[in-house]
């Protein structure tokens, strides 16, 4: 992030702090660039390593859930038009609203994976975090107001991790 203390590599396997020296975590849309497996789930068990006992890890990702109700409710056209109060420059340059689901799943090549609760839950749990809760938007925000809301929860999906049960 431009203008943070640290730059990361976070697919590197080792992060750059002691053993339970981290209480709180924030990354929006940030787990869904890394691979499941090789990556993510490894990642998680860094981050459990340099968790403190009471940290929280507050989380957003596209919401896999979510984007295939919306195809099947209406083709993603809702999504598109969030999309499009949100960020008013977003255009599908004529191209039928169905691209939008395809935007969201592959972000011009970004995306690796799409999370529904369970998914994202299971990842976590991998890494020996259990206590994984679905919130919205507002509650990330209330607890950590110095972060711009992004206005998603239409289709992201933000959870709330502490890795004490």
């Amino acid at each position: 992030m431009a203008g943070s203390e640290f730059d990361i590599d976070l697919a590197a396997r080792r992060l750059p702090f002691p053993d339970g020296s981290v209480t709180v975590v924030v990354m929006q849309h940030v787990v869904e660039h890394l691979e499941l497996r090789e990556q993510l789930i490894p990642f998680f068990r860094e981050l459990h390593r340099v968790c403190t006992d009471d940290a929280v890890l507050w989380l957003s990702c596209p919401d896999l859930a979510k984007v295939c109700t919306a195809y099947t409710t209406d083709r993603g056209q809702a999504l598109k038009e969030d999309r499009c109060r949100r960020w008013p420059e977003y255009s599908l340059d004529g191209v039928p609203v169905q691209q939008f689901i395809n935007d969201l799943f592959q972000a011009r090549g970004r995306h690796r994976n799409l999370f529904d609760f369970e998914l994202l839950a299971w990842a976590l749990g991998q890494a020996g975090f259990h206590s994984v809760a679905r919130i919205e938007e507002c509650d990330l925000l209330a607890a950590h107001p110095e972060f711009p809301p992004r206005h998603d929860d239409e289709q992201s999906l933000y959870v709330r991790v502490c890795k004490s049960r």
